[in-house]
């Protein structure tokens, strides 16, 4: 099923983000209490998260309070956000069900409101595969994984923008897996575990050196295969493979740069690395 969400209002954003302050999805743990034996302290510093959650706060009122939409855009509705990667300084990969059909498509991180107008060049719904062009270049675009054999399918990661009852406003880092035996298989599609959210349609899956094994399309149904066996599945996503990829670029005459031999990365440098190509798409009508 799609993996897309739609965007609340602009205008409704800061007050929103003000409610949720304290209860919110954004708002951080509370402190540990100290132990009962412990002397009476001064309030401890907030921790790093509770940081982290209010700067982001702050993004959301910024974002709300930025200048509106670019002008071309005046009198549309912004109606789904996904997500992308840059392959090339102008062209961003993302998926058909995101891009394919939308009158008007942005392309930004979301941070105080800058989006950029793009445009969709290439198109597969077969493949569930779109290259847009856009103005926004990329700081260094991503490479793609061409010897799948050296991967373990173990130390993965999904680089998007998945809603948690806000759209986000940057990248986010979810880790994943799959069975080595599926990276390298014929067919276009194969599964991963992993928390995958509405909004991730169209992240990279990213291996530890940040090349791109595949392309998220979907996440299980995790409804319907509760009806059909009792069971609660919600940790499994599909991704399109590096070869359905490849062969839709080539049939597009678009060309894509192949993963140079690189160390493994930590996860926050993974992250850094994947924001300079992992972008918020918006689709308009």
């Amino acid at each position: 099923m799609p993996l897309m969400v739609a965007k609340w209002a602009l205008a409704a954003l800061a007050a929103a983000a003000l409610a949720g302050c304290t209860s919110g999805p954004l708002a951080g743990p509370a402190p540990a209490p100290l132990p009962a034996s412990a002397p009476e302290a001064a309030a401890p510093a907030p921790a790093a998260e509770e940081t982290a959650a209010e700067e982001q706060r702050d993004r959301y009122i910024m974002h709300a309070l930025a200048d509106g939409p670019p002008a071309p855009l005046k009198g549309r509705r912004e109606i789904a956000l996904g997500t992308g990667f840059f392959i090339a300084p102008d062209l961003v990969m993302t998926n058909f069900h995101v891009a394919g059909n939308c009158a008007a498509l942005t392309v930004g991180n979301g941070i105080e409101g800058r989006e950029l107008l793009a445009k969709l060049v290439a198109g597969s719904r077969a493949d569930d595969l779109a290259v847009i062009q856009t103005d926004a270049a990329a700081g260094r675009p991503a490479r793609f994984e061409t010897a799948l054999y050296t991967e373990s399918g173990q130390d993965l990661a999904v680089v998007g923008y998945p809603e948690h009852g806000l759209a986000v406003l940057e990248a986010e880092l979810s880790p994943v897996s799959a069975r080595e035996q599926d990276l390298l298989t014929p067919r276009p599609r194969y599964f991963f575990h992993g928390a995958i959210r509405l909004g991730n349609s169209g992240s990279p899956v990213l291996d530890d050196t940040g090349a791109v094994v595949g392309v998220v399309s979907a996440k299980i149904d995790t409804v319907a295969v509760y009806r059909r066996t009792g069971r609660v599945v919600d940790d499994i996503g599909f991704a399109i493979a590096n070869r359905t990829v490849f062969d839709f670029l080539k049939r597009s005459d678009i060309p894509y740069l192949p993963a140079l031999p690189a160390r493994g990365l930590t996860a926050p440098e993974l992250l850094t690395k994947a924001n300079s190509f992992v972008r918020q798409i918006g689709c308009w009508q």
